[in-house]
């Protein structure tokens, strides 16, 4: 019987536009699927894990269709909504499909592999004519015969030269070897140690007894029993008398453990865990006040008629209240919940909160946590069952996390059954993904995937997006609002500080105004705390010569070098370049250098002698490097230990600290002085979203805003609190000048080592472009930073009406590309498309 020929599309993990087609060999033909995992070769010889996309028995026109190794999966890792998905983003972001691939996978699924060869078992060396084989040919067989496998190195490094290729090539037509890649899978499940009693010892008066020889021989092993009997018999019933080694080593001494292990008192083994644990929370959840529960009503009354929410509430008015309750009637329903979040920072705090009303239903997914802990939390969502009723298990049962909490990555997870999309602080920049492709905003993106699942989606901000408050008043959007705080008695009250003329006078602290200086002692007496927001980390922003003005540059960026005292090093935050700093000028030989402006670590420095008494901590990016410093540093400045937190803007998303009193924004002239249409409106988010960190309990809160323009616009509406002003004004300027929401961007960035080539790429494209867009084609131009890691950045923007055709926009775009690429093929340059940049 004849079998069917079929070929599978595949998307190959590599920047590259199409997806190839590969032919399916026969024996893989009952177990190829959408979905699932192959490994293809795609070039010469290497070996890629790519996705099959699509099966067909339509052979390719162009070139012959190579095999597909193997299919690594059983079942699909992938679903048909996620392929969907990734389709949309690699459509409306210009990017490739291997790029999407990359972005949404967890690196534990995407194999690492090296070729390698090995004898084929099938061969009757023993009956074949010596003459067969050359001598190398002899010489790599022997060594085959005493190693179970080589790679391509090892051939070249045993043979000694370098072509191996016709070599393995001949061994192969003899069918002598077989060559593979060694796929090597990266996801390894996670084991932990734990102890248990012997059973000998559970006659209490021979464990007595054995109590009293160690008091007498070895306490400190007596101790470590009896802090295990402590363990077993307080917390840990479920695990049949096993208890985790940590626990005990959170108490004891690891040469103590080990010996009652020697001696057969405690038995060690080690077990098969998730890595998903969290610690349980006693949060206490608060009702609904009367305003939350209209909103909450009201929104319930939108997703009838699947309609997008958007959630205005004032910072302090209990949105996650009303999330969680929303979460609850979607469990309901046995549907999973989607929990976006714009920084890693705020996991810390909503997950106590949430797992406190959810427990074990609730999972994280993000950046921070390890290939091995996102591959579980993939196949937990991936593998579980939609079709199970809640009726039909038990609750102990139930180990499914319904709920995702996560950054932007987790929109990419493989949901089936997804009911609820929330994205709290819709307006945050972080949603946004810079480098590398596909440079997808996540808030775009969650609206597009609740309507790929038929689910409702919830946008909640204070300060929303201009682009989300213009969708409410174009009723794309169902507005709900929060005008209140839970906490009635709270609110802020405002002091905006004119550092000039503070200056003038000579009044600075440091860097802190009299005002602000004054009402940190008054907090500090009270035992209230005060967080202190500077948008810039290290300790100077650089550093100056006194005499000729030198400041020095990084080498490879078109930056200056920032002072981190921490390291005492010169740092580029762009390309890690770094060097001790210089005790003499490098331009004029002067040793009069001075550091220059203030970041976090110097603020850190100066509190620290302003207020020697009170207990300070930092919070920017290079002080939460490592796992759990964002916990450590949140749970200590909830829990009292930290009077004083200085941050960048890590501290303005969303944390909720009852006991703030003082919040000082320290120089809110950064934000406002940046050279970016939208830097208004970032400067009026941010400085709004540090003034909702105060006053969240019964005491209205402080909040000083330090500035050198007392008199600016954004600094009067954030005093006189006239949001809705604000955002009208700056709707009427966008309109007027052409720019987002009334139209969309697409920035394109020529890229190259060479400056001359990117100034002539970039006037070539141009013109190319020009014909089409004319007027609305703005550049080329530099960027603010011109140069990084040694490439040159020159930009072009294309401003297109909404109204035109997306499909024809991006050929437009692809053509000019592909004509350009045409014409300088031999040019080394790339081209970066950032579809709505911010």
């Amino acid at each position: 019987m004849q079998q069917t020929t079929f070929f599978v599309d595949v998307i190959v993990p590599l920047g590259v536009p199409n997806k190839y087609t590969y032919r399916v060999p026969f024996d893989f033909n009952t177990t190829i699927q959408i979905g699932k995992r192959v490994l293809i070769q795609f070039g010469k010889s290497k070996i890629y894990t790519g996705i099959i996309y699509a099966i067909h028995q339509l052979p390719p026109k162009l070139y012959e269709a190579k095999y597909i190794d193997a299919v690594l999966d059983d079942t699909p890792i992938v679903t048909q909504a996620q392929l969907n998905f990734w389709d949309w983003i690699a459509f409306y972001y210009c990017a490739n499909p291997g790029d999407v691939m990359n972005a949404a996978l967890p690196s534990g699924l995407k194999l690492s592999s090296t070729s390698h060869i090995q004898l084929n078992t099938e061969f009757n060396f023993e009956e074949t004519n010596h003459n067969f084989f050359t001598e190398r040919e002899h010489k790599l067989l022997d060594t085959l015969h005493t190693t179970t496998n080589m790679s391509f190195d090892d051939v070249s490094v045993l043979l000694g030269i370098k072509s191996i290729q016709p070599i393995i090539n001949n061994l192969l037509k003899k069918n002598a070897i077989i060559i593979y890649e060694e796929v090597k899978d990266k996801y390894k499940p996670k084991f932990q140690s734990f102890l248990k009693l012997n059973a000998d010892y559970l006659n209490e008066q021979k464990l007595g007894e054995t109590l009293t020889q160690l008091e007498k021989k070895a306490f400190k092993q007596a101790e470590v029993l009896l802090y295990f009997l402590h363990l077993h018999k307080t917390n840990n019933e479920k695990l049949e008398g096993w208890i985790k080694k940590t626990e005990l080593l959170k108490k004891v001494e690891t040469t103590a453990i080990t010996a009652l292990v020697k001696k057969n008192i405690l038995i060690e083994a080690q077990f098969e865990v998730g890595r998903l644990l969290f610690e349980k929370s006693n949060t206490n959840f608060k009702k609904l006040s009367e305003e939350q529960t209209l909103a909450y009503e009201k929104i319930n009354t939108c997703f009838l008629t699947h309609k997008s929410v958007f959630l205005h509430g004032v910072t302090g008015s209990g949105k996650t209240e009303i999330y969680i309750e929303l979460i609850k009637n979607v469990l309901k329903q046995n549907k999973q919940t989607l929990y976006l979040i714009p920084e890693i920072a705020l996991t810390t705090q909503l997950i106590t909160r949430l797992r406190a009303v959810f427990g074990e239903l609730v999972g994280v997914y993000h950046s921070r946590f390890s290939e091995n802990e996102r591959v579980e939390i993939w196949n937990n969502i991936l593998n579980q069952n939609t079709e199970e009723s809640n009726a039909e298990r038990s609750g102990s049962e139930l180990k499914e996390y319904k709920i995702i909490l996560g950054a932007r990555s987790s929109l990419f997870l493989p949901f089936k059954n997804l009911g609820l999309v929330i994205v709290d602080e819709e307006h945050d920049n972080s949603f946004k993904q810079q480098n590398p492709s596909p440079r997808y905003n996540a808030r775009d993106g969650a609206l597009y995937l609740a309507h790929l699942h038929k689910a409702n989606i919830i946008l909640g901000s204070a300060t929303p997006s201009i682009e989300t408050y213009y969708n409410t008043q174009q009723h794309k959007y169902e507005l709900v609002e929060l005008k209140q705080q839970y906490v009635k008695s709270g609110g802020t009250h405002i002091e905006v500080c004119d550092v000039k003329q503070f200056e003038q006078n000579q009044d600075m602290k440091a860097c802190l105004t009299p005002p602000l200086f004054d009402a940190i002692n008054t907090a500090l007496t009270k035992k209230q705390q005060i967080i202190l927001f500077q948008n810039r980390r290290g300790f100077a922003p650089y550093t100056e010569c006194k005499q000729c003005a030198h400041v020095p540059h990084c080498v490879q960026c078109d930056v200056s070098l920032i002072y981190h005292k921490h390291s005492q090093k010169l740092t580029c935050h762009y390309c890690g370049y770094s060097i001790t700093p210089p005790k003499v000028c490098t331009a004029c030989g002067s040793n009069q250098l001075h550091f220059k402006g203030i970041g976090t670590e110097k603020i850190e420095e100066d509190i620290e002698i302003l207020f020697p008494q009170a207990k300070i901590a930092r919070m920017d990016l290079d002080s939460t490097r490592s796992k759990y410093a964002y916990k450590q540093i949140i749970d200590d400045f909830e829990s009292g230990q930290v009077d004083i937190l200085i941050g960048t803007q890590m501290v303005t998303k969303g944390l909720d600290f009852n006991n703030v009193s003082v919040v000082g924004a320290l120089n809110a002239d950064s934000s406002l002085n940046f050279p970016d249409f939208r830097s208004f409106e970032k400067a009026f988010q941010l400085i709004t979203q540090v003034r909702g960190r105060a006053g969240r309990s019964i005491e209205k809160g402080k909040v000083f805003i330090q500035t050198s323009q007392p008199q600016h616009t954004v600094i009067k509406h954030i005093e006189e609190n006239t949001q809705a002003t604000f955002y009208e004004e700056t709707l009427k300027d966008r309109q007027e000048h052409n720019y987002p929401p009334f139209i969309r961007l697409f920035e394109l960035n020529i890229v190259s080592k060479d400056i001359n080539e990117v100034n002539h790429l970039a006037q070539e494209l141009f013109s190319l472009l020009k014909p089409t867009f004319d007027k609305n084609l703005l550049g080329p131009e530099f960027p603010l930073v011109s140069k990084i890691k040694n490439q040159f950045y020159k930009r072009i923007l294309i401003k297109t009406i909404k109204q035109n055709s997306p499909q024809k926009i991006r050929e437009v775009i692809y053509t000019a590309l592909n004509q350009l690429q045409n014409n300088y093929k031999n040019w080394r340059y790339k081209i970066l498309i950032d579809v709505d940049p911010l």
